[in-house]
């Protein structure tokens, strides 16, 4: 390590701390990445930086060092280290420079090291992947600049050619629930698919689902739940695991023998699943994405991102000030700024504006929001009406795929069985919500509208 790499480093992270979380502090924070310094304590001080900014939409040192544990001397020693705050980018930038210098040598040494004992065969295999990784490396300047639209068509076919390989078609997230997959066509992963219902309707039962289904299949979820606790998550979940309903875990002197054998061996299947669940009400946007960011850095990215739900998001300094419908466009802002660079499929649930309990929702009953349809990729509206032969309450759910900018529209039902949401067969849920008259109208049954 040179001492001119100590030098700059000391005095970027100077110029964040004296000048505060200027719009020059927020475009270096968004492209130089703690990784890029040489000395290991400058980089854990940037770190802590980047998410006290993202967090608390500030940069305060006192609060840098109770908050993360950083030495209060240390941090005022880097202080003194500037003047003032205005070369902060240049700083930056030079601290980039020298990072990918000291990785290009890296690549040369780690290239040459293969060639040394490569067979004549793998040569220009070896010797192209190390010219690929460099030329990556050399195109990350930070900046942002326009895209000629021949660069553009190039990346696209490329997407295109992964997309036409089946092995990967996990690229897209899928539920496993046949219906409702082959209607959605998969969740991409910077989609945002909001499931939203009135109060009772079971839109927190149907992310319990999809959740449910993903863990089984051996991959992660990251849950925020702002109203639920996370024992009464895990609860559901081990019932539907089990078979053992919710009441009766709830009342477990009424259980018997083979009822605890099951919760036993549902339990031993939940242990090995990667389920990560945040139950902290009050949570602003700005936090539940701190959360997330930290999270991939220390455990990985998720398959998928399920918040629960945009009406109890907090909006700090908004709060009362501004009407909801401004304070929930924010969030969506900056939610969908995350998911662009951080590409998860993320599951947003929302309420609908109250109605007669009967009547099919539709998009316009969306609470407070015009945004929450305008953002999303995909809108599914859960409805729990009454049987119309006999008016007695319906076992089926209906899903309503309200919107859906990848595929079509159209209804997919549900069972609830047990406190839990499951598969069934298409056409007698449909025909238990028809009147006598209508039962032989020749209906398709799951396969949505063209």
């Amino acid at each position: 390590m040179s001492v001119k790499s100590l030098e700059l480093e000391a005095m970027t992270i100077g110029c964040l701390l004296k000048g505060g979380l200027t719009t020059q502090a927020r475009g270096v924070l968004d492209w130089l990445k703690p990784d890029m310094f040489a000395v290991f304590k400058l980089g854990e001080m940037f770190s802590a930086i980047r998410k006290q900014a993202t967090k608390d939409n500030l940069i305060d040192l006192m609060l840098l060092s109770t908050d993360y544990n950083i030495s209060l001397a240390d941090l005022a020693e880097v202080s003194k280290t500037v003047a003032s705050s205005a070369n902060l980018t240049g700083y930056a930038e030079k601290v980039r420079q020298l990072y990918q210098r000291r990785t290009a040598s890296k690549i040369f040494l780690e290239v040459a090291g293969e060639l040394n004992t490569a067979r004549d065969e793998q040569l220009d295999e070896i010797t192209a992947n190390g010219l690929q990784t460099l030329s990556r490396l050399l195109s990350n300047t930070g900046k942002i600049e326009p895209v000629a639209m021949s660069d553009l068509l190039e990346g696209y076919l490329e997407v295109f050619k992964e997309r036409s390989n089946p092995a990967n078609k996990n690229h897209r997230l899928y539920t496993d629930i046949t219906a409702l997959d082959e209607m959605l066509g998969g969740i991409e992963d910077t989609d945002i698919c909001i499931v939203a219902g009135r109060p009772g309707s079971g839109k927190t039962e149907t992310a319990i689902t999809l959740t449910r289904n993903i863990l089984a299949r051996g991959e992660s979820v990251l849950f925020f739940s702002l109203e639920m606790s996370r024992e009464q998550i895990v609860e559901r979940l081990i019932a539907a695991s089990s078979g053992v309903s919710s009441s009766l875990l709830r009342n477990p002197l009424r259980m018997d023998d083979e009822h605890f054998a099951k919760m036993g061996e549902a339990l031993d299947r939940l242990q090995a699943q990667s389920l990560y669940i945040v139950d902290k009400g009050g949570l602003s946007m700005d936090q539940i994405l701190a959360i997330a960011s930290e999270h991939l850095e220390q455990v990985g990215k998720p398959a998928v991102l399920v918040i629960d739900y945009i009406g109890l998001v907090s909006h700090g300094a908004l709060d009362g000030r501004v009407n909801r419908t401004y304070q929930i466009a924010e969030s969506m802002n900056k939610l969908k700024a995350w998911l662009k660079d951080n590409r998860i499929p993320t599951v947003l649930l929302s309420q609908l504006n109250r109605n007669a309990d009967d009547t099919r929702p539709t998009l316009g009953e969306l609470r407070d929001s015009g945004s929450l349809e305008q953002d999303a990729s995909q809108v599914i509206l859960v409805h729990n009406a009454r049987n119309k032969k006999d008016n007695e309450p319906n076992r089926y759910t209906e899903w309503i795929i309200a919107k859906n900018r990848h595929g079509r529209m159209g209804t997919v039902y549900m069972e609830f069985k047990h406190g839990q949401f499951w598969e069934c067969d298409q056409a007698i849920a449909w025909e238990s919500f028809q009147k006598p008259a209508n039962t032989k109208s020749g209906k398709q049954y799951g396969q949505g509208e063209a």
